[in-house]
């Protein structure tokens, strides 16, 4: 029974120190309720923004990231259309947005310099085109979406007639073209 009684004191005593909270100092007190009544009331919320805005955000970044992939340009050696591994990178990003956004096409426009006859410079940029095209088909980009054309020597990027303009126009440009 003397153990029957302490357990019942041991167990009252616990169930009385969990009942009891302790009192928070009086100027804690005084803190608390001169900063409820000096708070600010809260902002109102943002309004949650409509599928439209979200739409629009959207097609305003693929519009971006399509410019700044037709910003770039493949270039070649004189008289060659073997795409270099240095294009490697930027062949890779042209396949993952084309492969990332299935309702855009591309057009590779082939360009050369100015020496040579229009039919073999025609040729030679029609070749580079289909070069790069054939690499992003590789990449997984379906080939019907992939259009290669070639401009020759009629859209120079530079005029000067020496080596150092007629590297910059030896080249492919992309052409991105987005669903409205």
């Amino acid at each position: 029974m003397r153990i029957s009684l302490f357990s019942i004191s041991l167990v009252l005593a616990l169930l009385a120190a969990c009942s009891t909270t302790p009192k928070a100092p009086p100027a804690e007190v005084a803190k608390t309720t001169s900063t409820s009544t000096t708070t600010t009331p809260a902002p109102a919320p943002m309004p949650m923004p409509s599928h439209a805005d979200d739409a629009q955000t959207l097609a305003a970044k693929l519009r971006q990231q399509a410019a700044d992939l037709d910003s770039k340009s493949v270039f070649f050696d004189f008289d060659a259309f073997v795409v270099k591994p240095a294009y490697d990178g930027l062949l890779h990003a042209q396949a993952d947005f084309l492969k990332a956004n299935p309702g855009v096409r591309l057009t590779v426009q082939g360009n050369t310099d100015e020496r040579g006859g229009s039919e073999y410079n025609l040729a030679l940029g029609q070749k580079r085109a289909e070069a790069v095209r054939k690499s992003l088909t590789l990449l997984g980009v379906s080939g019907d979406r992939v259009e290669a054309t070639s401009f020759g020597k009629e859209k120079p990027r530079a005029t000067c007639h020496d080596e150092s303009c007629w590297s910059q126009n030896r080249r492919d440009d992309f052409v991105h073209a987005l669903k409205p």
